[in-house]
């Protein structure tokens, strides 16, 4: 970070009473490896700020962050300045307090799956989930609408055109249910109770939702891995959710595009940005 963005930061500290940390990227496994030992060599307030934007990534290890957030320090806030998804919002749920900006946004706790037969390529747990609801959903449509053709123009009985129905709408149907894996659907089912158990685990630490029912809408209630949970969105589901403060506002416009969008890909480099903005640099550097 610049020298602008370790004095908004101390200022923002000496606020707080908290380290001020940041989180830029992908949530792995390897990262939060490397989020433990900065905790360890860092630390310095009995609080902790924790600026996080990501694109969501891997819950195990989004869980692993938050209960060492939780261990380590009395008092975790976390502050979305930007794009914040799935597995970040799981990390969110640790906090007691969020301060979003208006450019800030959450994502549904959605987990994300290799796709098969490509390279680090994700998908959303919510589109196969989608794809069955839009299935199940024509196949009753379908249904219904040849059963009252059926009756209307041959006359025959009820009992004959609803298996007729039936057979016509399996015939058309089956090719596209045969090209879904159900160990697919086994696993986004297994994937979603891990997170729902994460988050259930995390909010009886940091008593963060306004309701325990807000962990499953949280999982439920959105269509897509992308959809915006903004401020107001965010109040409904959790109990203390604020404006960033002057000083946390001047804090992510001296971090710039680090503050509004996560690294990926070769930006990247395979690792998240992960860093204490409120720890002297000079002292870091000696240790």
């Amino acid at each position: 970070m610049n020298e602008d963005s370790y004095a908004a930061a101390c200022a923002v500290a000496e606020e707080l009473d908290a380290d001020v940390i940041l989180y830029n990227g992908e949530i792995t496994q390897g990262d939060w490896l490397s989020f433990r030992e900065e905790c360890m060599r860092n630390k310095r307030r009995i609080n902790a700020l924790f600026i996080l934007v990501s694109p969501g990534g891997d819950p195990d290890a989004a869980y692993k962050i938050a209960r060492i957030l939780q261990s380590t320090y009395k008092r975790v806030s976390v502050f979305i300045p930007g794009w914040c998804k799935s597995a970040g919002t799981l990390i969110a749920i640790a906090s007691s307090t969020l301060y979003i900006s208006d450019t800030g946004e959450l994502g549904p706790l959605d987990i994300q799956l290799a796709k098969q037969d490509e390279l680090d390529e994700m998908a959303s747990g919510l589109l196969l989930d989608a794809t069955m609801k839009t299935l199940e959903q024509t196949a009753s449509r379908m249904f219904i609408s040849m059963l009252k053709t059926i009756r209307r123009e041959t006359g025959i009985s009820t009992r004959l055109a609803s298996r007729l129905s039936a057979d016509m709408v399996i015939g058309l149907l089956d090719p596209v249910f045969g090209q879904v894996e159900p160990m697919k659907i086994g696993e986004i089912a297994r994937a979603m109770n891990i997170t729902r158990a994460y988050g259930f685990r995390l909010a009886q630490s940091s008593k963060s939702l306004s309701d325990p029912q807000m962990l499953d809408f949280l999982i439920n209630a959105y269509p897509d891995h992308g959809f915006v949970i903004d401020r107001e969105e965010a109040k409904f589901i959790f109990k203390d959710v604020r404006e960033p403060t002057a000083s946390l506002s001047q804090l992510a416009l001296t971090m710039g595009d680090m503050a509004l969008v996560p690294i990926c890909g070769a930006q990247a480099r395979g690792n998240a940005h992960i860093e204490y903005l409120s720890a002297d640099p000079a002292a870091t550097k000696n240790e």
